[in-house]
């Protein structure tokens, strides 16, 4: 089978139920009675353990040198663990075994990504990423609208649909694996963490990647925790509304997919990921504010929107500036390292609205809350202006950037340029 055509056919399939299933993780937390504190636990041990398995999984995959058992492991493994889910029957066992999940998550994560590296040529990979990502997409809306047809008893009922389709999802993955190919890579010798580091930071193109990331990554994190208790607790939105939010921000996520696909390969990419930063900022006050279905959904719309352009440019250009010797390690240590920054960014979240309803009612709580992190996200947003483009200045610069910094350019008064990325 060819591993292209394998790499989209697993995406379809995995998003139809692994990815439909955990969006709704979060709004299950709730529904079995979990504390803001509890939420931050969650949100915080499953992201931290998930990206520091990367890590682990990285390094030894590097080593290896090949990608497929690795992934075929995994799989097995979350389908699994999938099928336990329903079964969890109050906050701390759902925190247990969804770190669980995430670990074994993290093995296909580093993975998955190494293999489309290693199967797509850099000229025609963020069209792919674009193709795949749009599969998976329109997979989860199928899935989604199909499951909600059935959603209709208690909430902890319905979700038992979902997770057992993400078990599902897995094991007819672990089925096409065993029909790829592997693309045969020089096994490496893996270089201690610091050596690791070391040589991240001296690459400027790269470490200005990660230290713009590592930032923004707290601020980013600490809304994890207040989202779904803003769903369930404060706006009461049952599972089938959940689903239509979930299918409204999908479906705009398609089209914007498509639409970045045919722009990231011909433009540079600093200005689309900064833009991209600063419309996702707004996306906590909306949360905030917002106070009905209707303007919750035109939020999913937007948010679909400007998630498709995240999906698409960050993950090209965290491919192009990653070394192809050391890919999986590169991209493993970085959200390994972030994960420790996730994790302490969940956990604040958590604790400061836990810290804000001993004074506020919930939904004053979480205004303030959502201001907060909306500061802090804008803030953090201007060190991805000084990125660079990986292989040079090959792609034209994005025509409103242009418009937006033009006193930086060469000849006026600040007599600096702007680092193309």
């Amino acid at each position: 089978m060819d591993n292209r055509f394998l790499i989209s056919i697993r995406s379809f399939i995995i998003s139809a139920g692994a990815a439909a299933a955990a969006s709704f993780v979060g709004v299950y937390g709730v529904f079995l009675g979990a504390s803001p504190a509890e939420m931050g636990f969650l949100q915080s041990t499953s992201t931290s353990v998930s990206n520091g398995g990367q890590i682990l999984w990285g390094r030894i995959s590097d080593r290896v040198g090949r990608r497929l058992p690795f992934l075929i492991m995994g799989s097995i493994s979350l389908a699994a663990l999938w099928f336990m889910m329903p079964y969890v029957a109050n906050p701390v066992n759902l925190i247990i075994v969804y770190s669980l999940i995430s670990l074994f998550g993290a093995m296909i994560t580093v993975n998955w990504f190494a293999f489309i590296a290693d199967s797509v040529d850099q000229q025609r990979r963020g069209r792919f990423l674009s193709l795949i990502n749009n599969l998976s997409s329109v997979g989860t809306i199928i899935s989604i609208l199909a499951m909600s047809l059935f959603f209709g008893g208690s909430a902890i009922h319905d979700l038992a649909i979902p997770f057992m389709a993400a078990s599902a999802s897995y094991l007819i993955s672990t089925v096409l694996l065993f029909r790829g190919r592997e693309v045969k890579n020089k096994a490496q010798k893996i270089t201690g963490m610091k050596e690791t580091i070391r040589e991240m930071r001296s690459d400027r193109t790269f470490s200005r990647y990660f230290f713009a990331t590592t930032v923004q990554a707290y601020f980013w994190s600490m809304a994890w925790p207040m989202f779904p208790m803003t769903i369930v607790a404060v706006m009461k939105f049952n599972v089938t509304q959940i689903a239509y939010l979930t299918v409204a921000s999908l479906s705009i996520t398609v089209i914007g997919q498509y639409l970045m696909g045919r722009i990231v390969d011909r433009f540079n990419r600093v200005p689309l990921i900064f833009l991209n930063r600063m419309m996702l900022c707004v996306i906590p006050l909306m949360y905030g504010f917002f106070q009905n279905l209707p303007e919750f959904l035109v939020m999913e719309i937007y948010s679909g929107f400007v998630g498709a352009i995240q999906t698409v440019v960050m993950t090209s250009y965290l491919l192009d500036i990653s070394p192809a010797r050391s890919r999986a390690q590169y991209i493993s240590t970085i959200n390994g390292l972030n994960g420790v920054v996730y994790l302490f960014g969940a956990l604040s979240g958590g604790f400061l609205l836990q810290f804000l309803v001993g004074s506020y009612a919930l939904r004053t709580a979480l205004m303030i809350a959502y201001i907060i992190v909306f500061a802090g996200r804008l803030a953090s947003s201007f060190l991805f202006l000084r990125l660079e483009e990986a292989g040079g200045n090959s792609r034209r610069d994005f025509p409103l950037f242009n418009i937006l910094l033009r006193w930086k350019q060469p000849g006026n008064p600040s007599g600096t340029t702007v680092g193309p990325r």
